[in-house]
């Protein structure tokens, strides 16, 4: 799995990126615009909601729950501890997919007992990785790597210690052909 973050960049909009990503073949999109409302997202953003939903790409917002639910994004990606996963599963809905960054073993498994869909680590960490498994936690734990360089030897090392995906951005639309990168990041990821 590949979440593509989709945030202000100097060099693209956050329009041509998201179509770039699509382009690519991503499948699913991360809203990544801080301290931005949910009315001020919604102009911004109309379009990406548009095209995600034309082209079947799942589409959620980091950390801002109200536009998740006014924009009816597919979720919200809580990277920060403001806010309780469970208690955004319980605003949202069972609908809503909703991951959310741990630290422990134990809290990865208990948001997995909450419904909450998917973990995230900031670093490789195959210990904690291993740690879920081992106590039978079934949890997609995902890379959140913002800057993560996207090299083919990078995204090996990401399937390596065990991750069940990647989420990250920028660098992406940083490479001289950002649709490029991307497809070749998917197939990498679904082939090893």
């Amino acid at each position: 799995m590949l979440q593509i973050i989709i945030s202000p960049s100097e060099r693209y909009s956050i329009g041509e990126m998201a179509q770039m990503a699509v382009e690519a073949g991503a499948t699913w999109l991360v809203l990544s615009l801080p301290e931005t409302d949910a009315g001020a997202m919604r102009e911004m953003c109309a379009d990406i909601v548009e095209l995600c939903r034309e082209s079947g790409v799942m589409l959620s917002v980091e950390n801002n729950v109200v536009a998740a639910r006014e924009l009816a994004l597919h979720g919200v990606f809580l990277s920060n501890n403001e806010v309780s996963p469970v208690k955004v599963r319980e605003e949202l809905g069972a609908e809503a997919i909703i991951g959310a960054v741990v630290g422990t073993p134990d809290a990865a498994l208990s948001l997995e007992r909450a419904d909450i869909d998917y973990v995230a680590l900031r670093q490789s960490d195959p210990a904690l990785i291993m740690a879920v498994r081992n106590a039978e936690g079934k949890i997609p734990v995902v890379a959140y790597m913002p800057d993560f360089v996207p090299t083919p030897e990078n995204i090996a090392l990401i399937k390596a210690d065990g991750f069940s995906g990647l989420c990250a951005g920028l660098k992406f639309f940083e490479t001289e052909d950002p649709v490029a990168s991307i497809s070749e990041t998917i197939s990498i990821l679904t082939t090893l």
